[in-house]
């Protein structure tokens, strides 16, 4: 067995569905050879053991266990079912990024995702969010999640016209399980206070920080802290406060006619010079830039 890996896929917009089925290998069956087929396809056992490669990795898949292979490689099948085997197959695609990576390494850089996500869609998005997936593992809730799957199934037969919104919101729904999934994996105290650290950070972004306040007002130790930030935000504190910081500035120069000394103020910076060389550093422009071309646009 491999090991495991993360799929990390960028929204909005959401992945979307493309066309699913169901087959049944009888033993001695074998999986098709596929070579980059351009879409992700999930595979979910409902009886029996698929056994799959991928490039060199290969798993068996069993009953209530799913995978994800990747639009551009070659998979194929590791050797014939030894029983009768029923699955479901899922093709989908994100319209945005997507990486793999292990499970051990850290996740995609947000900063990163969110400027390839601005460039793909032309414009300045505030709010880019990352989904989870895990490449291999078990089915969340699988007797809701076939029972969704077979009505999907059956009404491929339908006119799509009539159909588009169930095959999405069927497909959006197993995606939110799979990632729900992956989250609930994080230690639940981690979990909690990373989300009470943001919703500090978000509420006193404009005042001065150190990590021993957030570390007083949480009642934690600011290195745990910044552990538990990291693992389940893929932010420190810090990084993620400069982030906040400068999301809340682009919103102030889209929307307002303040000038940059006084933004540079209203988000938490106590120097203009400061604020936008980090502005700069972050966007590739500066402020007034910003607001210029985000003014052309309009």
């Amino acid at each position: 067995m491999e090991p495991g890996s993360m799929l990390y896929m960028v929204a909005p917009p959401m992945p979307f569905y493309v066309i699913g089925g169901i087959n049944t290998y009888y033993p001695g069956d074998e999986h098709p050879d596929r070579y980059a087929i351009g879409v992700f396809d999930m595979l979910l056992v409902k009886s029996g053991t698929l056994r799959i490669a991928e490039e060199r990795r290969s798993w068996r898949v069993g009953p209530g266990q799913m995978l994800i292979l990747r639009p551009d490689l070659h998979h194929y099948s590791a050797g014939p079912c030894e029983e009768e085997t029923h699955h479901y197959w899922l093709h989908f695609m994100p319209a945005g990024e997507w990486w793999e990576v292990p499970e051990d390494q850290r996740p995609p850089d947000k900063d990163r995702l969110v400027q390839l996500q601005s460039v793909r869609t032309k414009f300045p998005l505030h709010r880019v969010y990352t989904i989870a997936l895990p490449k291999y593992g078990m089915i969340p809730s699988p007797g809701k999640t076939f029972d969704a799957l077979k009505h999907l199934i059956q009404s491929e037969l339908e006119p799509q016209s009539l159909v588009l919104w169930q095959h999405q919101s069927i497909l959006a729904e197993l995606i939110r399980d799979l990632h729900r999934d992956q989250k609930s994996v994080h230690d639940t105290q981690a979990v909690r206070l990373a989300e009470e650290a943001e919703a500090f950070l978000k509420q006193n972004y404009k005042h001065p920080f150190t990590n021993a306040m957030l570390g007083e007002a949480l009642h934690f130790h600011p290195n745990y802290i910044a552990r538990s930030m990291r693992k389940v935000l893929g932010y420190t504190p810090v990084e993620y406060l400069m982030q906040y910081r400068l999301e809340q500035a682009k919103l102030l120069l889209m929307k307002t006619e303040l000038s940059v000394t006084q933004i540079a103020e209203e988000v938490g910076f106590q120097q203009t010079a400061y604020f936008s060389r980090c502005f700069s550093n972050k966007e590739g422009i500066s402020p007034l830039q910003f607001r210029k071309t985000f003014k052309k646009k309009g």
